[in-house]
């Protein structure tokens, strides 16, 4: 139900008539309108010592009914609804616009694009070298793949024959075949592979 807001009564300088209306009439000429105001009843004059003050005759206005009451409820809760939908729609142009300000502009988008078609001519140019077979490999790449076989294949020497070297000194301290050992106790396959032979001569 619409309820009536109470109005905080206005003290100090909010009080004060003539300095409500900001001199544009004088303590005077209020005073005179607001006693004439109250001679009509349109106000009520309360004196307080060498203070008046001036109220609204609530009883010159029509209490709204029940029926116009109810009305207004509606209207409220109709405006409630559609403040609530501005809101809403508010918040999408709100986010629209933020992820406007944060896309590219149209100079950067073609910048960018020329950024991408080179390098997806560069890439179409690489596949059919890599197609044709021809140039694959610089005399760098070739060197770095080298460089890097030699290093991992010399890890693994050293790794191989630490292995024997320990395996060697279990069979010494006991009584059973290599082979065996190996294949039962620790089941694992050896690398056929001589340590002092390169795996890639045959190639």
């Amino acid at each position: 139900m619409a309820k009536i807001k109470k109005v905080p009564a206005a003290k100090g300088d909010d009080a004060d008539v003539s300095n409500n209306l900001h001199g544009a009439i004088t303590k005077s000429v209020a005073q005179k309108v607001l006693n004439a105001l109250a001679v009509k009843s349109e106000v009520r004059q309360k004196v307080y010592g060498k203070q008046s003050v001036y109220v609204i005759n609530q009883e010159q206005f029509e209490s709204p009914s029940q029926e116009e009451l109810n009305d207004m409820d509606s209207k409220i809760e109709e405006l409630k609804k559609e403040v609530d939908k501005y809101k809403e729609k508010n918040r999408q142009l709100t986010s629209e616009l933020a992820a406007l300000n944060n896309s590219l502009t149209n100079e950067q988008c073609e910048e960018r694009l020329k950024v991408l078609t080179e390098q997806n001519r560069k890439y179409e140019e690489r596949l059919k070298e890599l197609q044709s077979g021809t140039k694959q490999f610089s005399v760098d790449d070739a060197k770095r793949i080298d460089e890097k076989f030699e290093k991992n294949r010399k890890f693994w020497r050293q790794r191989k024959r630490m292995f024997d070297e320990i395996v060697s000194t279990i069979l010494d301290a006991i009584d059973m075949k290599k082979k065996v050992f190996e294949d039962e106790e620790l089941c694992i396959e050896r690398d056929p592979i001589d340590i002092n032979e390169d795996p890639l001569k045959d190639l």
